[in-house]
């Protein structure tokens, strides 16, 4: 009736001709019950069975059941086929009478028109496909045995085996079976049903056994009891079992069903009633046959069908047997079972009862391994899990360790437990919470601190002599007798501390104790760190007075004197590492002055006259030498001495206390001019005493004179008549410090001179000897020239503080021979003579040519003519040189030509001639001929000079005509200048048509240069104006600055260019002839980039910001992936500029990658660029600060080759490179953003795309800057056109603006040419007129 309103039923025997029904109605039996409540009125009545009726139930007989008006839904309908199949399986389906195997079906049942036959689901069908195996049966015959009653009923039992398969249950798979058909299923694998009873064949689904006695074999936890729990027991009853009025259960009180269900406990079936008699098999069996042939049946079962994964799912370790070296112990780290992995660092707890050793409480502890043994002949073995329980620490947890190849496993502390309990759900995993709950209350119980007991506890425990310490005693005092300490649960309190000792608060240990007692200086740099040991003692508990876990410890008696050091006294318990307590005392010096001592352990004291003595602080000791404050200011005494009566005393003392009572003496001045007596170790004892009292100290001192502040100079007259190449003799300077005292030997000169050297001398620095002085004797040579000044400076850092200024002897140079005033082109000049004198002209004879002597005096020519020999050298003979000939030009002009001595060219004289030949005019650069003007000469010598006249030549040969021609051509222009000379008429026309046929040709050029550079300006403005266009289209990446908007291409050309003479473009020449990977040829670490080429950005006004940021040194930085970079790459760098015809002359910065500290936080999951996992910046309330754009490091774009470029370590250029570049600096989109998110900032600063920079404490307005060298803008991918355009647009601009520039220089030539011309053409002009 739970299934609809309304039912019919029809019902037919064999012999019966009609059809009987009967009407149920729920409300008729609800309203119609008769009075007892247990019989039911409803309409019923006969009926002729249906032609359909008949057709189905061939047999003549059937009961059919309608409902109508049904509540179920077809998944319900389902449900119910299942259900209905499971109670009537027997009469629906049955194999085990079948001989032919195959399925017979005693009954036909069909609902809602299908048979149930052909239904797949329910729990006994989804039972029977999961069982494996031969199954085990026997039969049960139960007589009851009193008197005068012989009733008797039959079971039989049918054991069926449900194996693990793959690590999972069988039971398990099932449950989920059933669930997946929309069964509630509530059970677990422990509680699951292992016992089903059918009785006649009709299942009892209320039958409430989880399973009977007989099939839990075997100890708790062991391999029998897993097994048996993977079986199940079928029972078939006969009518001999009362049910229940519902046919659902048996009745609980029928004696047959109790022993059914007690079967196999041997303690329940004591004083039973009711008689068994066991057949299997048509064999009479006792219990313990049956017993023992179901215990094989299981074991054979486990062996043939488990497949358990207790081999682990990590790498094992194998233990091998120490006798006959076989495996025998497999260890592994994670064991899945009951579908769930079981890892080492686990925390479980194992239920009470779950198996032998935990009886009383629950176990928490830690997994260590699992264990399995036997793992080659079982399947899976016998696993165990070694666990740490919750009371030990992880310091006595199981030991895991191989030696020269060998596995060992201490279990230590931890403990074992087989792996059943883990499938019989007996442990559990715990959550952190849960874990550290159980952790606080089970460290509540665990030993926790040590404490010590007090007098009134030491008086109870019967013990004699003195047992405490207070927390202050004087220096000197005796140690108590002995000192009891006891260990305090966790959970003790002060406030728990009872009036009485209370064994309750002392935890009875096993372990030593130990006590050490150190001692911590009072000085305030002293640390407990570096307390000093005294004493260290060990000792077990004992028993006093009743009471356990007693520590007493001795101390007077060992250590007597123990208290004579003031100090803070640490007295140390522990027992073991976690246990510990320390009792600090503060022993007080005494008030009575021993002593004084200097504070430090400086053995000299060093100082400079002139300077003041290092400050010293002098301490007051007691009688123990313990440190006591000084009550005043003592009256002083400060003096120095040493050897051979020196005695300076220190007048200026500044002496104050300071807040601890140390005496500090400063500023204690040191004048003496007396140090040449204890020269040259300069060593006195400064001694400091009281004026009254008997106390004084005193430390070796070593007294140096101070620094160099004056010079004086022996035998002045040493640097006078010097010549060249001489050496200065007999020349001593003295060098005194500021108070009369030679400088120290050794002390370092700085000289700077002019004119002089010192041979074989490294740099300009000399040293004192041991007289304080410096000889320059012998050393000092001269090589200026003659007539040169020579000086030399000594120096005291930069300040000069002495210079000795002279001359070296002044000579001439001199022409003897009177020289015509023209010469004739190609001829001769002989007999030139010249002469060496002094400055009132005497001749010097010491200028002799003698070349064995290594004193060499010749007469060099310098000319440009091919025709002068410059190699020729000309003796001095006794301070006279002759030229015996010199071949002149062969081409008309002004011939100049210098003479000079070979060694000292000051001497010389700059010679012109007047050269005449048959050219008249002289090609320039137009293409037009010009007249020379007159030529002349002027004589030329820095020392002296001398009027030559003019020369004639040596040959006299008659002039040509064209040789007139161009005299009288400068008489003419010569007249023009000079506009006294009187004129040809003739020639000056001549003269004056040259020069207006030159003007014309000039004016030609000049206009048509002007109308090449107005091409060229319209050319430019075109070319800008399309560059400007291209510009705007590259919006928004160009707008703010179109100055940085270049690519990577454009910018690695720029610095080639640009930058000539630098690492950078010599390794972007060969990136551009070797693309990489064949660009890592620089060095063997790999230079691989620079900076600038290494990344691009989003647009100008970021790229501006950040190579500003950066600067241009470190933009174009060279880059290498090592930790350092080799000294060889340098040479070899300059080698491969070398071979591009290049030189490096400029420094140049190297990163290296491996030198670089990565980041560590992590990156950006999936982000292809590889960017670093950053937290934004955020205001106190959480909220994003306004304007931030993010991080510098991250906004820094990577092309494909550079997202490869890795360090040996693995890290890319963004952890590496750039992060070491800009760390954390953040990105802002105003000033004023970055100005009110300083607050937020870190150290890295931040910078803003108007061009604001934060560095640390330093703002930086960029302003209208432009970097030359700036970040490349990323090419997009549908950008590459547009790019391009732009580049060859920028080139346009370039090409026109250098040309215009070439175009205005030729113009300003020309006007300038043509000026000149114009003067002289007006100058002829105003001559023709006058004349």
């Amino acid at each position: 009736m739970h299934l609809g309103r309304r039912t019919l039923v029809s019902s037919k025997t064999k012999q019966s001709k009609k059809v009987f029904t009967l009407q149920l109605n729920k409300e008729a039996l609800i309203d119609n019950r008769s009075t007892s409540g247990k019989n039911w009125k409803v309409d019923g009545g006969m009926r002729d069975p249906l032609d359909e009726e008949m057709k189905l139930s061939p047999h003549g007989s059937f009961t059919k059941v309608e409902i109508f008006e049904s509540k179920c839904k077809i998944p319900e309908i389902y449900q119910l086929q299942c259900r209905l199949k499971d109670i009537y399986f027997p009469y629906i389906q049955y194999d085990e009478v079948s001989k032919t195997g195959r399925t017979l079906r005693p009954v036909e049942f069909q609902v809602h028109g299908e048979d149930l036959t052909e239904i797949v689901g329910g729990e006994v069908a989804t039972t029977n496909l999961n069982s494996k195996g031969e199954e085990f049966s026997f039969q049960i015959r139960f007589c009851e045995k009193r008197k005068g009653t012989s009733q008797e009923a039959n079971a039989r039992l049918k054991f069926v085996y449900f194996p693990i398969v793959h690590g999972k249950e069988s039971i398990d798979i099932i449950m989920e079976s059933l669930e997946k058909e929309g069964y509630k299923v509530s059970e677990s694998f422990q509680s699951f049903g292992r016992v089903s009873v059918r009785r006649l064949g009709r299942l009892l689904p209320e039958v409430p056994w989880a399973s009977i006695p007989f099939m839990e074999r075997g100890a708790i936890a062991s391999t029998l009891r897993k097994c048996c729990q993977r079986v199940k027991c079928f029972v078939d009853l006969d009518a001999g079992f009362v049910p229940t009025p519902s046919k659902t259960d048996l009745a609980s009180q029928n004696l047959f069903s109790v022993a059914l269900k007690n079967f196999g406990s041997k303690s329940k079936e004591k004083g039973n009633d009711i008689s068994m008699v066991i057949h299997r098999e048509g064999k009479s069996l006792t219990y313990g046959q049956v017993e023992q042939s179901y215990q094989d049946w299981v074991y054979k079962m486990h062996k043939s069908y488990d497949e358990e994964d207790a081999l682990g799912e990590d790498e094992a370790t194998v233990i091998f047997d120490s006798l006959d070296k076989k495996p025998y112990l497999l260890v592994v780290k994670v064991m899945k079972r009951k579908g769930k992995s079981w890892e080492r660092g686990q925390k479980i707890k194992i239920m009470k009862g779950a198996c032998a050793g935990v009886h009383k409480n629950d176990v928490y502890a830690t997994i260590d391994y699992f264990l399995i043994e036997n793992f080659e002949d079982e399947t899976g073995g016998d696993a165990r899990i070694i666990c740490r329980q919750i009371n030990f620490s992880e310091d006595e947890e199981c030991l895991l360790s191989t030696i020269k190849g060998i596995s060992k496993l201490e279990i230590r502390k931890s403990s074992s437990f087989p792996v059943s309990i883990i499938d019989s759900e007996k442990c559990v995993l715990l959550d952190e919470n849960e874990w550290n709950r159980k952790l606080v209350r089970q460290k509540e119980k665990d030993p926790s601190r040590i404490y010590l007991l007090d007098e009134k506890d030491c008086r109870t425990l019967n013990l004699n002599g003195e047992t405490t310490i207070g927390q202050s005693v004087c220096a000197g005092q005796t140690p108590p007798q002995q000192i009891v300490a006891v260990v305090r649960p966790a959970s003790f309190t002060s406030s728990k501390l009872s009036k009485k000792l209370d064994q309750k608060q002392i935890v009875k240990m096993d372990g030593e104790m130990l006590m050490e007692v150190e001692l911590q200086g009072t000085g305030l740099k002293s640390r407990e760190k570096n307390a000093k040991p005294l004493y260290s003692e060990r000792c077990f508990p004992s028993i006093r007075g009743g009471f356990h876990g007693l520590y007493i410890f001795p101390l007077e008696s060992k250590f007597p004197h123990l208290f004579k050091k003031a100090g803070t006294y640490i007295l140390s318990f522990s027992v073991g590492k976690s246990i510990t307590c320390k009792k600090k005392v503060t022993v007080k010096p005494s008030s009575k002055v021993g002593s004084w001592k200097l504070v430090g352990n400086e053995e000299t004291v060093n100082v400079r006259v002139g300077s003041c003595l290092p400050p010293l602080s002098i301490t007051c000791l007691d009688e123990y030498e313990n440190q006591i404050p000084f009550s005043s200011v003592p009256s002083l005494e400060v003096r120095l001495k040493g050897s051979l009566d020196f005695e300076v005393a220190v007048y200026k003392i500044e002496a104050n206390l300071t807040d601890s009572g140390i005496l500090k003496l400063k500023n204690m001045l040191v004048k003496t001019d007396w140090l040449d007596h204890i020269r040259p170790d300069y060593k006195a004892t400064l001694e400091i005493c009281s004026k009254v009292e008997p106390f004084s100290v005193s430390v070796a001192c070593e007294v140096k004179p101070g620094p160099l502040k004056c010079v004086v100079e022996n035998n002045p007259q040493a640097l006078e008549n010097m010549l060249p190449d001489s050496t200065v003799e007999n020349y001593i300077l003295d060098m005194f410090d500021g108070y009369n005292n030679h400088v120290a030997e050794g002390t370092d000169v700085s000289m700077c001179m002019n004119g002089f050297c010192i041979p074989d001398s490294v740099g300009l620095n000399l040293k004192v000897d041991s007289d304080g002085c410096i000889d320059l004797s012998g050393i000092l040579k001269v090589t200026a020239g003659y007539g040169k000044p020579v000086s030399f400076a000594i120096m005291s850092g930069k300040k000069e503080i002495f210079k000795k200024e002279s001359q070296v002897e002044i000579r001439e140079l001199r022409l003897l021979t009177e020289l015509p005033e023209y010469f004739t082109a190609g001829t001769n000049i002989t007999n030139l003579k010249f002469k060496v004198t002094d400055s009132v002209g005497v001749m010097d004879t010491s200028i002799n040519d003698e070349e064995k002597y290594n004193c060499s005096h010749t007469l060099s020519i310098e000319s440009s003519s091919s025709r002068v020999d410059s190699t020729v050298r000309y003796a001095f003979v006794y301070g006279s040189c002759k030229i015996t000939s010199l071949a002149l030009p062969e081409t008309e002009g002004v011939f100049s030509f210098k003479v000079f001595h070979s060694r000292h060219p000051e001497l010389h004289m700059n010679l012109k001639i007047q050269l005449i030949s048959a050219q008249t005019f002289e090609r320039d650069e137009i293409g037009f001929s010009e007249p020379n003007p007159r030529i002349y000469q002027t004589p030329q010598s820095k020392i002296g000079s001398t009027t030559n006249p003019w020369v004639t030549p040596t040959q006299q040969t008659p002039l040509s005509q064209s040789q007139f021609r161009v005299l009288s051509i400068r008489k003419i222009s010569s007249a023009i200048s000079s506009q006294t000379s009187p004129v040809d008429m003739e020639q000056l026309n001549d003269y004056t048509e040259i020069l207006k046929a030159k003007l014309n040709s000039y004016s030609e050029k000049i206009l048509e240069v002007n109308e090449h550079l107005k091409c060229l300006e319209a050319e430019q403005e075109e070319a800008v104006q399309e560059l400007s266009t291209l510009q705007d289209s590259m919006e928004p990446l160009g707008v703010s600055f179109p100055e940085c908007l270049s690519t990577m291409e454009s910018m690695m050309k720029h610095i080639e260019e640009k930058h000539h003479n630098t690492a950078a473009s010599v390794f972007c020449s060969l990136y551009r002839k070797s693309p990489p990977p064949k660009s890592q040829l620089l060095s063997k670490q790999g230079v691989f980039g620079i900076v600038a080429l290494l990344g691009s950005v989003a647009s100008t006004s970021l790229s501006r910001v950040l190579s500003e940021y950066l600067g241009e040194d470190t933009m174009l930085a060279l880059v290498c992936k090592s930790s350092r970079l080799r000294p060889e790459s340098d040479l070899r760098l300059q080698a491969e500029a070398a071979k591009l015809e290049r030189s490096i002359t400029s420094r140049f910065h190297v990163l290296c990658l491996g030198a670089t500290s990565p980041w560590i936080g992590g990156l950006v999951e999936n982000d292809p660029q590889r960017k670093l996992a950053m937290d934004d910046p955020k205001l106190s309330d959480g909220d994003p600060i306004p304007g931030f754009k993010g991080y510098a490091v991250n906004m820094i774009e990577l092309g494909e080759e550079a997202l490869n470029i890795k360090t040996y370590e693995g890290h890319g250029l963004r952890e590496t490179l750039f992060y070491g570049l800009f760390g954390n600096l953040q990105v802002y989109e105003t000033q004023t953003q970055v100005e009110e998110a300083l607050p937020h900032i870190s150290g890295d600063g931040a910078v803003s795309l108007d061009g604001f920079i934060v560095k640390g404490n330093e703002f930086i307005y960029s302003g209208c800057s432009k970097p030359e060298i700036h970040i490349p803008i990323t090419v997009r991918e549908n950008e590459e056109e547009k790019w391009s355009n732009l580049e060859e647009a920028r080139g346009r601009v370039g090409m026109v603006e250098k040309e215009i520039v070439e175009a205005r220089c030729l113009l300003s030539k020309l006007e300038k040419k043509m000026n000149k011309a114009n003067e002289r053409c007006e100058s002829a002009t105003k001559l023709s007129l006058e004349s």
